[in-house]
């Protein structure tokens, strides 16, 4: 009997894992520390619509997905998060990012001048923090 008990017990444990581990890709990026870089509002609104779909685990451009995952931001000792930052800034300042072969196959998914500004005090932001600031 007790058998049949452990059962239902083992499923749901299993169940339960798969599907908190398939939510959102940046679902855990809301739940950091102080010493990360956090990701909220309009800046994960921006990094979703705007930059997901190359930089994911799953993405289908394996150059995109090697240079950077979003989801791996949270996890980013400092050394790692400042060298985003700057990274960041350069792409952002010099519009690469979207890459233009991209924006040609899918204008949407370029950068509006007011996301552009929003990203960029953010790095803002996140740069003074690491400086400590």
């Amino acid at each position: 009997m007790e058998n049949l008990l452990k059962i239902p017990l083992a499923f749901s444990l299993l169940f339960s894992t798969v599907f908190v581990t398939s939510t959102s890709d940046l679902a855990r990026i809301d739940n950091q520390d102080q010493d990360g870089i956090e990701i909220t509002g309009k800046v994960k609104e921006i990094i979703e619509a705007k930059c997901m779909g190359c930089h994911k685990p799953d993405a289908r451009n394996e150059k995109a997905r090697k240079k950077l995952q979003w989801i791996k931001v949270p996890d980013m000792n400092k050394e790692e998060q400042e060298h985003l930052v700057a990274e960041l800034f350069e792409v952002l300042e010099d519009g690469k990012m979207p890459p233009k072969r991209t924006v040609e196959r899918r204008p949407q998914m370029k950068l509006t001048d007011d996301e552009t500004k929003t990203l960029l005090a953010w790095v803002e932001k996140e740069e003074k923090r690491l400086k400590g600031q």
